[in-house]
């Protein structure tokens, strides 16, 4: 999506719609799961990537992000440590998480409580919907914006981040549950057979 020329931010300390929209998402939430499209542009709207996934959360600090080929991947934040895997490579790296999260766009999804402390939030205006944009505090994050899209009764619609290279990943939700009945087991990764692992 193209930002508008008429496009009107309001700081955070003024309390709009977005983030009520976002707090009445949150309200509640233990779990959630969705299916999604994943889109990757370039700085000129070169569609690079598109993939399909799924991903299921656990307030706090516990997540599984699958993306389906060709670009299969997978991560799993065990609530201790973010695994990374590439099945094709048979490569995992495993990191700390508190070390791995950083502000990230994962660091919303597992640790929406830390939102004000990690990010600078201001509300832009959107056509059909409510957007909060998500400025990360510190210099040393990998993407310069995230964006989330909601209805105003707190339905998250898609998220969205641009990296340093000027290119962006949108996220467009759908099937989304909240809090199903998620098992230990979604959150647990074990490296398969044959499996290099890293350790940075």
């Amino acid at each position: 999506m193209v930002a508008l020329g008429w496009l009107l931010f309001a700081p955070l300390g003024v309390a709009g719609e977005g983030r009520a929209a976002l707090e009445r998402f949150l309200d509640g939430l233990e779990t959630f799961s969705a299916e999604f499209s994943q889109t990757l542009t370039d700085e000129t709207d070169f569609v690079l990537q598109e993939a399909e996934g799924r991903f299921s959360l656990a307030l706090p600090d516990r997540l599984r992000w699958e993306l389906d080929v060709p670009f299969e991947q997978s991560i799993v934040a065990d609530g201790e440590h973010l695994w990374t895997y590439d099945p094709e490579l048979r490569q995992a790296t495993v990191r700390p998480m508190e070390q791995a999260l950083g502000a990230t766009p994962l660091a919303l999804l597992t640790q929406p409580h830390r939102l004000d402390e990690r990010f600078d939030v201001v509300e832009e205006a959107a056509p059909d919907h409510l957007r909060l944009v998500l400025l990360p505090k510190t210099r040393e994050a990998d993407f310069t914006r995230l964006e989330l899209d909601l209805t105003a009764d707190g339905e998250l619609l898609a998220l969205s981040f641009q990296d340093v290279f000027g290119q962006r990943t949108e996220i467009r939700l759908r099937e989304a549950r909240r809090n199903p009945s998620l098992g230990p087991a979604e959150f647990q990764f074990t490296p398969p057979a044959g499996t290099d692992v890293y350790r940075p």
